[in-house]
């Protein structure tokens, strides 16, 4: 089953007629019904967005109890697996942490393909490989099911609030009728063919990791010659050294702790496909390149005072850097 944007200006007209607990009800009689997969630091901001709207919910618990409590709270039904919330719901949205994760909830035992039906909506708001994405869409046509990828670029405090950027790729009618689902959590903008949202964010990964790397290594330089960080940060904000790593430096320097975060790996993971990719189609990534090797040796760290050990001197990327300086 299909919802058009001709349910739109009835839903309107319903809303502006009825009031209070009535208007509630309405909306969730004429409106899609959600399955949220993936209640993670980002996933669970934006299953309470949607379900804020008004949009009735179904979860299943994935990693942690926690935040199928709190969803629960909000009014989510809470279902035994990912088979029976596809069961339940006319669109399925996942934002697990990998292709891994995802092949196991929309394709393994008790998945979200095995309670599909025709006409059953999938949407992947994960950063995954575009090769997975078009496996899945591949599958997914045999019964029936569309598929949207639409991995997110944004804090967890931008999902809090809506603001995040949805790259999607796939069937322009199916992103059309699934847009209201996907502005209840940010700004939609429609990439191109099914994998192609996933370019697009892995693009902008590799950008905002090289750049966490280059003012990492560039405010290193300053204070190991006696600048005082804060100051460096300060003033690069003023000029052609500002970035929004920059801008969001603190926040930056979060990621960067021991133990790491999870963001920590899923970046090393964003950076491992893009180079996959890379290697396939010939396109020479250098710097990404020895980005990559920085997040396998280990998290970023700022000299502690002028004068003390480059902390990132063991990387083989910059070891052997040296090497061919000497």
């Amino acid at each position: 089953m299909l919802w058009h944007h001709s349910v739109r200006p009835r839903l309107k007209r319903q809303l502006k007629d009825r009031g209070g607990i009535e208007r509630v009800a309405e909306v969730r009689r004429t409106t899609p019904r959600i399955g949220f997969i993936g209640l993670g630091e980002v996933g669970l901001p934006m299953a309470k967005r949607v379900i804020s709207h008004g949009y009735s919910m179904a979860v299943c618990s994935h990693v942690s109890r926690e935040p199928v409590e709190e969803m629960k709270k909000l009014g989510a039904r809470e279902v035994a697996s990912p088979s029976a919330v596809a069961e339940i719901s006319d669109v399925v949205i996942t934002a697990v942490r990998d292709d891994s994760q995802s092949a196991e909830v929309i394709l393994g035992p008790k998945s979200i393909m095995e309670g599909a039906r025709q006409g059953l909506g999938i949407i992947m708001m994960s950063a995954l490989s575009p090769q997975f994405c078009r496996e899945v869409g591949r599958l997914a046509e045999a019964k029936g099911v569309g598929v949207l990828d639409a991995p997110v670029t944004g804090t967890k405090l931008k999902a809090a609030t809506g603001e995040l950027g949805i790259m999607v790729g796939g069937d322009r009618r199916l992103a059309e009728e699934y847009r209201p689902i996907l502005e209840t959590m940010g700004k939609v903008i429609y990439c191109g063919e099914l994998g192609m949202g996933q370019i697009v964010k892995l693009a902008s990964n590799m950008a905002l990791m090289i750049n966490v790397q280059a003012a990492f290594e560039a405010i290193s330089w300053g204070i190991r010659n006696g600048a005082d960080e804060e100051l460096l940060v300060e003033l690069m904000k003023l000029g052609t050294g500002n970035s929004w790593v920059v801008q969001n430096w603190e926040f930056v320097k979060s990621m960067n702790v021991e133990p790491p975060p999870a963001t920590f790996y899923l970046a090393a993971k964003d950076l491992d496909y893009a180079l996959r990719i890379a290697h396939e189609i010939g396109q020479p990534c250098p710097l990404a390149a020895l980005c990559a090797e920085r997040y396998i040796a280990g998290v970023l760290k700022l000299p502690e005072r002028p004068g003390s050990p480059e902390p990132d001197r063991s990387s083989s990327g910059i070891a052997r850097q040296l090497q061919t300086r000497r």
